[in-house]
């Protein structure tokens, strides 16, 4: 049976990576994980992983601020899952509607890629399955 596993990470939009990146390397003392560029049919991102402790954040800076990014600087709460397909199932029957009809598959991120799909919670929080390939 598919499970969440944990925390994955905590997104935040970001206007500038490099100055984030910076602020959260030199001031706090967190370390990059993982830098890539993506992009889709809308937009094109600039994300970085980083790391302390048990705390991981996603930084992303867009280059077309869209909805998303203009509800606040949290972009939402990923959840790690060792089953993103199983999972994704098992929250249909209870009635959770996703926001793309598959996951995304980002094979530039991390090493060996990731899968993620997007949900809404009851107050329109910005949800997110994370399975690590």
């Amino acid at each position: 049976m598919a499970k969440i596993m944990g925390l994955a990470h905590i997104g935040i939009f970001v206007k500038d990576l490099k100055r984030s990146l910076k602020f959260y390397n030199e001031v706090l003392d967190f370390d990059t994980r993982w830098e890539c560029e993506m992009s889709d049919e809308n937009n094109s991102y600039k994300i970085a992983i980083i790391n302390k402790g048990s705390v991981a954040i996603e930084l992303v800076e867009m280059k077309i601020q869209d909805e998303r990014s203009s509800e606040s600087v949290i972009a939402h709460v990923a959840m790690q899952v060792d089953d993103i397909e199983g999972m994704i199932e098992s929250l249909k029957a209870k009635g959770i509607e996703f926001e793309t009809k598959e996951p995304v598959h980002g094979k530039e991120m991390l090493e060996n890629g990731s899968k993620w799909i997007f949900f809404r919670g009851p107050d329109n929080e910005h949800l997110e399955l994370a399975q690590i390939l």
